[in-house]
């Protein structure tokens, strides 16, 4: 469990240097008219030389925005919107904030997605030197700022037609929360030829109630001490709510660590946390991956990971069983570090956005959700009597298991923050992983099954929406002599919310531009031909993923 192995070092938050830090994050609304300047890049192996004029400002509402226009354009621009960022000051976090980065807010623009910096820039270069201009801005408030960010690209596509008049197509897209944003101005605005969205985010509603559900099965399984919702602030630099922020982070991590030691001890029967205090005697019989995994398929957590393939096993006794016993578990345990982290931080932002609770589980049916999943996994969940102890233990009527009421101005407020709604009019072309723990496959789904709504009732245009699925090999686990299953370096292909390699992310580009030139969604052959070789990628209109628990 390399990846998820946590040092005591995570966790030992010094909250009053970030509450200290923590008043002065908001900066102040400016107004800056557009400063550009022209740069000359080599890039490349062949360091080709790709000249282009960069312009950078802040719009009216405080947005910074960067616009880049090659020396040769082809009159097509893409419009990047960045993924979701903190909105306060976080602590380390694995998988969600690594470097600890205390001091500041990120509020700049990205103008390319990509795995890394250096690949954002090799991106962007990929693109300048093909003729397109680039644009990408980023709102005043971070955190799930859908409405922000869509006012802040109007307002630098206005600026961007108003330096370089000769603008004349335009690609939306964006990653994460950044293609909902992408997905929500083709949908709104008049001004998009076509629009590719890559592991798009689901509606608010959605987003919300996946990590209420993550957030709320952790508390009541794991550590009943965490507070969960309802922090005491309403505005986003009240120290107490914040506090009460930073000590669910600090017990997540906890949890987490507290797992994933216990599985590495003993796999096949892992004890529960110190935490769970909660949990009889008689529960604490029933190993500890089985809640595991039990929460993960209640809330819609993968049950493959970048480690864990859910298949094999090592050599040795635990060959034949690791597969169907352990490795869905361990598959979830992985995915549910991020799932959990981000929970947590995306949770609170809503909270400060929406001044209440938005998120509610009281008409909940959890027994119900599992479905046909406990005989699917019968044996990872050790049985039918240590499934139905789990299920009735979660049952309302049990004081341990306290639902959560939400507010419902809150709830209406966040769900506002939604802006799409499948209502396609442009060619649209979505890219995701099959084993997505932060915005999974479900989200696609639903999606797509809005659309074909939106287009019975003749609101929306048929044949205009292809998706792309990046999927994990069949099998893909490693082992140590031990038994142990071994982290790759690099996650996955099609697991985790990690992004697509770059040769992906240029392979969807240039199918945009050919739509935005064409006003046609390119055939599934000429999308296949355009990842030819790429074994991880498949386009199959009949592909059908489950939707997450909390929409079926």
């Amino acid at each position: 469990m390399k990846n998820i192995n946590l040092k005591k070092s995570l966790v030992a938050l010094t909250t009053s240097a970030l509450i200290a830090a923590f008043a002065v994050v908001v900066p102040t609304t400016a107004q800056a008219a557009s400063t550009c300047d022209d740069q000359t890049v080599l890039a490349g192996k062949s360091s080709k030389i790709i000249t282009f004029k960069k312009c950078v400002g802040t719009d009216y509402q405080g947005a910074n925005y960067e616009i880049r226009m090659p020396k040769k354009f082809n009159g097509t621009l893409f419009l990047y919107s960045h993924g979701i960022r903190n909105q306060v000051l976080l602590p380390i976090i694995p998988g969600v904030n690594p470097d600890g980065v205390y001091s500041r807010v990120r509020n700049m623009p990205d103008v390319a997605p990509g795995r890394t910096v250096a690949d954002q820039e090799a991106n962007a270069l990929n693109l300048l030197s093909q003729g397109y201009a680039l644009a990408g801005a980023s709102p005043r408030n971070q955190g799930w700022a859908v409405p922000e960010h869509i006012e802040a690209n109007m307002n630098v596509l206005e600026e961007a037609k108003t330096l370089f008049p000769k603008i004349n197509k335009i690609v939306s897209w964006g990653d994460s929360l950044g293609g909902h944003i992408s997905q929500a101005m083709s949908e709104q605005f008049g001004v998009i030829d076509t629009t590719a969205n890559l592991h798009m985010a689901g509606s608010a509603a959605s987003q919300f109630n996946y990590a209420g559900d993550v957030f709320w099965l952790t508390k009541v399984l794991f550590d009943p001490t965490m507070k969960g919702s309802g922090y005491t602030n309403r505005f986003p630099n009240d120290p107490d709510g914040y506090k009460e922020f930073l000590g669910d982070v600090t017990k997540s991590l906890r949890v987490l660590n507290a797992l994933a030691t216990a599985i590495g001890k003993n796999p096949v029967a892992p004890a529960w946390p110190e935490t769970a205090t909660n949990i009889p005697a008689s529960l604490k019989a029933v190993p500890v991956r089985s809640a595991i995994l039990l929460l993960g398929l209640l809330s819609g957590i993968p049950t493959q990971s970048q480690t864990y393939d859910a298949s094999s096993g090592p050599a040795g006794p635990l060959e034949t069983t690791f597969g169907v016993a352990i490795s869905p578990a361990l598959a979830v345990l992985e995915n549910y570090a991020a799932a959990l982290a981000l929970g947590v931080v995306s949770y609170y932002d809503a909270e400060i956005r929406c001044g209440g609770i938005v998120f509610d589980n009281t008409a909940t049916d959890y027994a119900a959700r599992l479905g046909d999943n406990g005989d699917v996994f019968a044996a990872a969940l050790s049985g039918k009597t240590a499934t139905n102890g789990l299920l009735a233990f979660l049952n309302p009527l049990n004081p341990a298991a306290k639902r959560v009421k939400g507010d419902a101005k809150a709830i209406e407020c966040i769900n506002d923050q939604s802006q799409y709604n499948g209502r396609i009019t442009v060619p649209t072309i979505t890219l995701s992983q099959t084993a997505d723990n932060i915005t999974p496959a479900g989200y696609v789904q639903s999606f797509k099954n809005n659309y074909s709504q939106m287009v019975a009732l003749k609101k929306a245009k048929p044949g205009l929406l292809l998706n792309i699925w990046n999927k994990p090999p069949d099998t893909y686990t490693k082992f140590t002599a031990a038994g142990s299953g071994i982290a790759p370096n690099v996650p996955t292909t099609g697991t985790t919310h990690y992004m697509f390699t770059n040769k992906q992310v240029m392979a969807v580009a240039k199918l945009a531009a050919a739509a935005a030139k064409t006003g046609k969604l390119p055939s599934v052959k000429t999308a296949k031909s355009a990842f030819k070789g790429d074994s991880s990628i498949f386009i199959d209109p009949d592909f059908t993923p489950a939707l997450l628990p909390q929409e079926e």
